[in-house]
């Protein structure tokens, strides 16, 4: 275990501690299997990603570093320029990817995992199928030797990323004030608890990850009351499918088509 995931430890532990202490929403019958069953599917991501994606990863890193791979590689400038740089091109695709999968009915599939939590708080940000996971492994790979996105800057990126996704889906108390002036800048929990409503026009809104620029400027932002918002799926809501066993099955489970699962 490295420097980085003991810190992203650390951070989830901190949040997870704020939102029992200082809930924003009463808390909820089984919080503790909810933790358990959420954090257990991280933790085979964790092992799957360990094993088959950390050896490629590197030496696609090296592969780009030694041959001047991707556009940031094609003119000089500083190590803060080009971390900027990396960092909005990242979070634009990571917003696009997103996207993506609320509309490819095969993503979506595997997707759906994540949405179908009928309870949102820092576990539901570990809360994907292995094979979401992997998938969108290989294609950052390629986002990275398009780029020419260096080590230093994902790791950069990843931090924020964590950190915040780890906070926007947090049950922790904040005023909607504050929740709305951050907001401008950051996906924050208000704006996130509206894509984990149960209906479908709001889960296709607010797909951003960190800057809340993106579901701005392409129309894809939506502001709803928060304490009204009811989470999950109209389908695949039952008991075993919140297992962890349901949980890997439900990708394979039913119809592909969305309006059949959240209509």
């Amino acid at each position: 275990m490295d420097k980085y995931q003991i810190l992203g430890i650390v951070l989830f532990t901190l949040i997870l501690l704020a939102e029992n202490f200082f809930p924003y929403r009463k808390h909820y019958k089984h919080r503790m299997r909810h933790y358990g069953r959420n954090t257990v599917l991280s933790a085979v991501n964790g092992l799957i990603m360990g094993l088959s994606g950390a050896y490629i990863t590197v030496h696609v890193f090296l592969w780009v570093a030694e041959n001047k791979i991707g556009m940031l590689n094609q003119f000089e400038a500083s190590f803060v320029i080009k971390a900027i740089l990396a960092f909005l091109i990242f979070d634009a695709w990571t917003y696009f990817w997103h996207r993506i999968n609320h509309v490819i009915p095969f993503l979506w599939r595997f997707h759906r995992v994540h949405h179908n939590d009928p309870a949102m708080d820092v576990s539901t940000a570990l809360r994907f199928h292995p094979i979401e996971i992997l998938l969108s492994a290989i294609i950052n790979l390629g986002i990275i030797a398009a780029f020419g996105i260096r080590l230093e800057h994902l790791i950069v990126y990843k931090l924020i990323f964590h950190t915040n996704v780890f906070f926007h889906h947090s049950n922790v108390a904040i005023s909607d004030s504050v929740d709305k002036m951050l907001r401008y800048i950051i996906v924050t929990p208000n704006m996130h608890k509206v894509h984990h409503s149960c209906k479908q026009e709001e889960t296709d809104s607010n797909f951003a990850s960190i800057l809340s620029w993106w579901d701005r400027l392409f129309g894809s932002y939506c502001e709803r009351d928060p304490k009204s918002i009811i989470f999950g799926l109209d389908s695949y809501m039952e008991e075993r499918w919140q297992t962890v066993k349901g949980l890997f099955k439900l990708p394979f489970a039913g119809p592909c088509k969305k309006k059949e699962d959240n209509g």
